[in-house]
């Protein structure tokens, strides 16, 4: 993201929460409720030209580099180009930091390399038309070898320049060699039994490597005074030096015996057995997205199934929900962000802010969603007001509720930029681990309803920013928010711009290629801020 301009956040700019409230006496925040009434006082005394301003950064994004990176450059942008008064919404996240923390441990951890391997060589054999595991070396040539199929996917996990995953993926980021091997889609399943034996028997036959990886694991949970006694069934006496399976994952490979105590030592002998019977649970998970058009290409499909089945508790959900769920508290009822900027806004009441435009970037959009029914409950006209969403990661099921409410005012002046789901594949989110975009990941994996104490995912989640759910994708058609929130994009011609677009025409142009890049890309940012100064349907 752009540095360019103002270095310093302006107080009188920015309103700084955490979960919604302000803290700034202990820290957790730079601003105060005082904040708010003097911030929106300014406002109106200003009386700018094109009203009121309220950007909404996305979910990525630290405090520290929203107040050093987003907030000066976009204040100085918004002041003097867009001419009206800018206040930002800074809040707390921190879903980039632990998905990049984790990326280390992960792309090092034999555990997730043998298992991506062993599920992408099987979501391959079930996937390509001659069902063998056939893959493009580096010249492009057909190889049907385990072992160099090994050594080029830890080359691509080792970081090494020039290397991709060997798997049929046509718009595999950083492939060389594009596979012209033809991915089915819409076939049936095969039998879980005949995947389990057919996992097994490679397993014993034609990959130790594997095994010793998995033997390891157990070793590292089970008392060290059994090491050596076990392993005849492990077949190796090596001990992992750490261990990053969830606890659902080794209790399903690795089951202690009945009636023992939840975190002991104690397991049954391990057998190759379960461990094929769990590979083959996750080779079915991404088969049956195959099946059912709901999958992210073989090598990000199988990542998501493999962390989720695996390695919940490194993969951010927890901090993603909590985000959305900051973004909801902000309206609670008491001194809060949202409800104490709704309130001002209704005291201010014909004092020069009855033009506001709400701007969210990513999460933001959420932000938004919440912002509009708070506002409206409140009493406050959304006649004169207009939303602009950036890369927006809000569900079409939020978003198709805000559309019931507000589509004829609050929304009823409405333009979103998003990436075409071309750009969105090729864009990188954490590069080797996850090479397609944030808005895939959240899809894939990140996305879903609260069930008991913890989250149930909802796979391929439609989300209002991907071109792929909205933009008449035969597999959703049928959805109704997906409907809902396509028919409102289509009710008004160029309400959705498709990035790359340029010389269109005022407001219609952008050229960001990542998502991080709507903030600040210039042309997408001159579409905005034509938008702002132009005139209410």
């Amino acid at each position: 993201m752009a540095t360019e301009g103002i270095q310093e956040a302006n107080p009188d700019y920015y309103l700084d929460s955490a979960s919604g409230a302000f803290d700034k006496a202990d820290g957790k925040t730079t601003s105060s409720l005082e904040d708010v009434a003097r911030i929106l006082d300014k406002a109106a005394v200003d009386k700018p030209e094109n009203g009121l301003v309220i950007h909404f950064h996305g979910g990525l994004v630290s405090r520290k580099y929203a107040l050093e990176n987003i907030v000066p450059p976009l204040t100085e942008g918004y002041l003097t180009t867009a001419k009206a008064y800018p206040l930002f919404f800074v809040w707390q996240s921190g879903l980039l930091e632990t998905l990049t923390n984790n990326k280390a441990e992960l792309l090092k951890d034999p555990t997730f390399r043998e298992l991506v391997k062993k599920v992408c060589e099987f979501a391959i054999k079930k996937t390509t038309f001659d069902k063998t595991l056939t893959f493009r070396g580096p010249t492009g040539t057909p190889i049907d070898d385990l072992e160099v199929y090994r050594k080029q996917f830890d080359d691509w996990f080792d970081g090494i320049p020039g290397t991709h995953p060997p798997v049929p993926d046509p718009d595999q980021a950083g492939a060389q060699v594009r596979s012209e091997i033809p991915v089915t889609r819409g076939a049936g399943l095969p039998s879980e039994a005949e995947l389990e034996a057919e996992i097994l028997d490679s397993i014993q036959i034609e990959d130790p490597i594997f095994k010793e990886v998995m033997g390891a694991a157990y070793n590292a949970i089970i008392p060290t005074t059994e090491v050596v006694t076990r392993s005849a069934a492990t077949g190796t006496t090596k001990i992992a030096s750490k261990v990053f399976l969830s606890d659902v994952a080794i209790n399903e490979m690795f089951p202690p015996p009945p009636n023992t105590e939840q975190g002991t030592k104690n397991r049954d002998a391990f057998t190759l057995f379960k461990v094929a019977k769990y590979v083959a649970k996750i080779v079915l998970a991404v088969l049956k997205r195959f099946r059912d058009n709901r999958d992210h290409g073989i090598y990000c499909t199988t990542v998501e199934e493999v962390l989720r089945s695996a390695f919940g508790d490194l993969v951010g959900a927890n901090i993603w929900n909590q985000m959305k769920n900051d973004t909801l508290q902000a309206f609670t009822k008491g001194e809060y962000v949202g409800t104490e900027v709704v309130a001002r806004l209704l005291a201010l009441k014909g004092n020069g802010l009855d033009k506001v435009t709400l701007i969210g970037h990513s999460t933001g959009a959420i932000y938004i969603c919440n912002f509009l029914d708070a506002a409206k409950s409140a009493g406050l006209s959304l006649k004169n007001w207009q939303v602009i969403f950036l890369a927006p990661a809000v569900t079409c099921q939020r978003f198709a509720q805000a559309v019931d409410k507000h589509k004829d005012e609050g929304l009823k002046n409405f333009r979103m930029f998003a990436m075409s789901d071309e750009l969105e594949t090729s864009d990188n989110l954490v590069p080797v681990l996850y090479t397609r975009s944030l808005l895939y990941f959240v899809s894939g994996l990140l996305e879903g309803v609260p069930q008991g104490e913890g989250w149930d995912s909802i796979l391929d989640m439609p989300l209002v920013g991907m071109q792929r759910f909205v933009d008449g994708n035969k597999t959703f058609k049928e959805d109704d928010a997906v409907k809902t929130v396509a028919e409102f994009l289509r009710a008004v011609p160029e309400r959705v711009v498709w990035s790359p677009k340029s010389d269109v025409g005022p407001g219609l142009n952008s050229t960001s290629a990542k998502h991080g890049d709507f903030d600040n890309d210039p042309v997408t940012l001159a579409s905005v801020y034509s938008l702002i100064g132009a005139k209410r349907v």
